[in-house]
């Protein structure tokens, strides 16, 4: 019952000569360090990340969420709903 971020990685897998044998983008709860850390190394693969996304809200027992469209609406929480007022991007809260 908790939030989580989501990462598109970009794998390229190497046989044992170097020579790289499958390259495939995939999505995963794993950051690109973890992933290539858990599934044999640098010496099997390189990751790379293309993006990353928050995915708020109760996200038990669901899915990969899907990427926004775009950024959420955020504003101070001492005004009121009409006189919302979009915040500069610098000044938006960071979510890891």
């Amino acid at each position: 019952m908790a939030s989580y971020r989501i990462y598109q990685l970009r794998l390229r897998h190497y046989d044992q000569l170097g020579k790289k044998k499958i390259n495939r983008v995939i999505l995963s709860f794993m950051d690109p360090k973890q992933y290539e850390s858990f599934h044999g190394g640098p010496a099997v693969m390189s990751v790379e990340m293309l993006d990353t996304w928050y995915c708020p809200g109760d996200t038990s027992r669901k899915k990969y969420c899907k990427k926004p469209k775009e950024a959420p609406e955020r504003w101070p929480a001492n005004l009121d709903p009409p006189k919302r007022t979009k915040l500069p991007r610098n000044l938006q809260p960071y979510i890891p």
